[in-house]
């Protein structure tokens, strides 16, 4: 089979992709799932197949060649990013009917392209909670086209909090002013769909007294150096396994 981009595509599917002169169909599966199907004219098969740029080229025993244009494209992949100050106050673990609070500035789409792709979530917080920041934490939200939103949890956590991580506090982790916190993640989600889904990222703290946490900003947002503010940044990214 000449110049066939084995690197680029996965491979042709048919019965006997080695010799190709018993068969004439030929469905090709690229990487992100999609399929693109070349048939040869009535009374031929194919006999050779052949990729130069985005140009598929089917040569068939009988007739002329044909040849379509290939638009593999690349993996789905979204991202929100945001340098906005927002205070979220009291989001609670236990709150209902879904734990915490949304950060609704990186709420993001993606659709896979097939359903057994798996959905990479990244995510890097930054901020800083009025007090007891070890005692604050990170949820993910996923809503799969338009049903129900649940949470991402680890399993048989009892009473424990079921969270996807927590917040890295620095050695000055008891003052709570100046010295913002941050928070990163990485998540393999496994949707099994192709609808759109919808993941939000959800700040929890534990119930013992009111707190807020202030997004992309210390707790002192006084006009000097000795007050942050930065951004912080979800991504998602399909990918074939």
């Amino acid at each position: 089979m000449s110049d066939f981009p084995f690197d680029t595509f996965r491979g042709i599917q048919n019965g006997d992709d080695a010799t190709l002169d018993d068969v004439n169909v030929q469905k090709i599966t690229f990487p992100d799932g999609s399929t693109q199907t070349e048939a040869a004219g009535s009374g031929s098969v194919v006999t050779d197949l052949e990729y130069a740029g985005t140009t598929l080229t089917l040569k068939q025993s009988g007739g002329i060649d044909k040849t379509a244009t290939i638009n593999t494209g690349g993996l789905p992949f979204a991202f929100a990013q945001t340098d906005a100050r927002t205070e979220y106050v009291d989001p609670y673990y236990d709150n209902t009917p879904l734990a915490g609070s949304q950060i609704t500035e990186l709420s993001q789409t993606i659709t896979p392209t097939s359903s057994s792709q798996k959905v990479v979530i990244h995510l890097h917080l930054f901020g800083e909670w009025t007090t007891a920041p070890y005692q604050g934490a990170v949820l993910f939200e996923r809503k799969i086209g338009s049903g129900t939103a649940t949470l991402i949890q680890p399993q048989n956590a009892g009473s424990r909090m079921a969270i996807a991580t927590g917040f890295a506090t620095s050695g000055a982790g008891g003052e709570s002013h100046t010295t913002p916190e941050m928070s990163n993640v990485v998540y393999v989600d496994s949707p099994n769909t192709t609808d759109t889904i919808t993941y939000v990222p959800r700040l929890v703290c534990r119930i013992n007294n009111s707190r807020s946490f202030y997004l992309n900003r210390s707790v002192d947002d006084t006009n000097a150096e000795y007050s942050e503010r930065a951004f912080s940044t979800m991504t998602l990214e399909c990918k074939n396994v």
